[in-house]
């Protein structure tokens, strides 16, 4: 297949080209840079901040994958920090939509990042992607992120939301966070401990997005996470337990809102138990369902042996 794919720079992204590349497809990749002429895979130049993109220069393509953003996770969610996250998604995403469903021979299926940050804060409700948006700005952002895409579905192409949960990796996001504190024994529960913690490794990931694109029966919103959430405080002590280190540190709800505003209290004390029945009826094979064992391949076990046994590698 030729596989249209933005955002390629970034940790999904990374991992998601090499394998696509390593099972066969040809991959282009949308850069917002001058293409680089003895790039690896075919680069494209575009400018979703102001709309500009020529769908013409794309050739054919059987299908895309639409990664770009601004990391959610980091920093504190000024104004403006919110308003690049939001634009950012739902710029791109349209644009995107438009080019593809402007173009005489179609792809196949548009695949679209989202997040389980769609169900917002929901206590102990087993979320589904049936399960309704909740509240909160990763909730509002991702309605608008889902929406963005429309051109493209009514014009005929199988859209699909991959709903992320917390991604696992030595690579960046999550782990590469709680990493440092943890060896040095300043790692603990966030607030009560209590909140779910609904998490994938970047080789599922990967794996699941490769696989969804052969599943024609499968569109609109899939929620991309091990079958097996986890509070909190177990992510914790299995984090813990994994360094072999304490983890008496405990953060106080209030401290964890003071320090880190917003972000904190979304990414860090909101649960959300989600489920991935889409992926789950459609037969996916996980690689990492218990999070003791990702945790160990991540932090402790080299690359080459975590995706040596990777389903679809």
């Amino acid at each position: 297949m030729r596989i249209l794919v933005s955002g390629g720079s970034g940790m999904v992204g990374r991992e998601l080209i090499a394998t696509l590349t390593h099972d066969g497809h040809q991959v282009v990749q949308l850069v917002r840079r001058r293409p680089n002429p003895n790039a690896r895979n075919t680069e494209i130049e575009w400018d979703p901040e102001h709309g500009a993109f020529d769908s013409a220069t794309l050739g054919r393509i059987d299908a895309a994958i639409h990664l770009g953003g601004v990391p959610i996770f980091g920093s504190r969610w000024s104004s403006d920090r919110k308003l690049q996250i939001r634009e950012s998604r739902v710029r791109s995403t349209r644009l995107l939509a438009q080019a593809l469903a402007s173009m005489s021979a179609q792809p196949n299926v548009l695949i679209v990042a989202s997040a389980v940050g769609y169900y917002g804060d929901r206590g102990e409700e087993p979320l589904t992607e049936d399960s309704p948006p909740g509240d909160g700005f990763l909730a509002e952002t991702a309605v608008r992120w889902e929406t963005a895409p429309d051109s493209a579905r009514e014009a005929g192409i199988r859209v699909v939301h991959a709903r992320f949960g917390l991604i696992l990796s030595r690579q960046g996001g999550l782990l590469s966070k709680l990493r440092l504190p943890f060896q040095t024994a300043l790692g603990g529960k966030l607030g009560n401990g209590r909140q779910w913690w609904s998490w994938i490794s970047l080789v599922d990931v990967v794996n699941g997005l490769s696989y969804i694109l052969g599943k024609e029966e499968i569109s609109g919103p899939v929620n991309f996470t091990a079958p097996t959430p986890v509070r909190n405080e177990e992510f914790t002590r299995l984090m813990a337990k994994t360094l072999s280190r304490p983890a008496w540190f405990n953060v106080p709800a209030p401290v964890v809102k003071l320090v880190f505003g917003q972000m904190g209290n979304e990414m860090m004390l909101y649960s959300q138990r989600a489920f991935p029945e889409i992926l789950r009826a459609s037969g996916f094979e996980w690689r990492y369902d218990d999070l003791g064992d990702i945790l160990r391949q991540e932090l402790i076990t080299s690359r080459s042996d975590r995706w040596g046994n990777a389903s679809g590698r």
